[in-house]
């Protein structure tokens, strides 16, 4: 019996990694020789087809867009920090009080933001845009400390991502039927089989 891993929770890339080795080196080995080539056979088509949809998913042209429209949301909300951050000395009490304002609102939603999975950073920049547009204090800081284009951008840039992101979504269920996730099931119960005892 082979010692084995959790493949649930291998990233996709790893998992087809893990399952590429393993093909390659169970046709080193002969698996004629060790009765298993039906078992490997089954395993090897299986991995093929997860491998298929995952490339697919990779060389989305919704991807390399996803890519830049973060880039750009990530340096949206950088850049507004690092200006909060750098009107926190300011001689300025009004400045000062403004500069407080957006940076405590902001520590609400962690540090970090641009770090946080897309999906956590698309909700989290939402609810700190929707802060900044409805609390009239929020909106004045803003205003306060020559925000108010930085924060368009910002909420330019993650609705660009997030519509994007629902295209790439559309693009897959449409392209196909059968997703990743059901791929990568069928291949894990392949590789249970493969590697069982008999």
């Amino acid at each position: 019996m082979i010692n084995t891993i959790d493949l649930a929770k291998l990233r996709n890339a790893e998992f087809l990694q893990f399952g590429t080795f393993l093909s390659e080196f169970v046709v080193a080995s002969d698996p004629v020789a060790l009765n298993i080539a039906p078992q490997h056979t089954a395993f090897k088509a299986k991995l093929d087809e997860t491998a298929g949809l995952f490339k697919v998913e990779k060389s989305s042209p919704f991807t390399q867009e996803l890519i830049l429209f973060d880039v750009r949301r990530d340096k949206a909300i950088s850049g507004i920090a690092g200006v909060i951050d750098s009107y926190g000395n300011h001689f300025d009490t009004a400045t000062l009080q403004a500069t407080s304002l957006l940076a405590d609102n902001l520590n609400i939603y962690g540090t970090g933001i641009a770090r946080l999975n897309t999906q956590e950073e698309t909700s989290t920049i939402k609810a700190i845009v929707h802060d900044w547009e409805t609390k009239p204090e929020l909106t004045a800081a803003i205003a306060k400390l020559f925000l108010t284009s930085w924060v368009a951008e910002l909420k330019a840039a993650n609705l660009l991502y997030e519509q994007k992101f629902f295209e790439r979504t559309q693009e897959y269920g449409a392209a196909n039927p059968e997703t990743l996730k059901q791929k990568r099931e069928e291949t894990m119960a392949a590789y249970y089989v493969l590697t069982c005892d008999n």
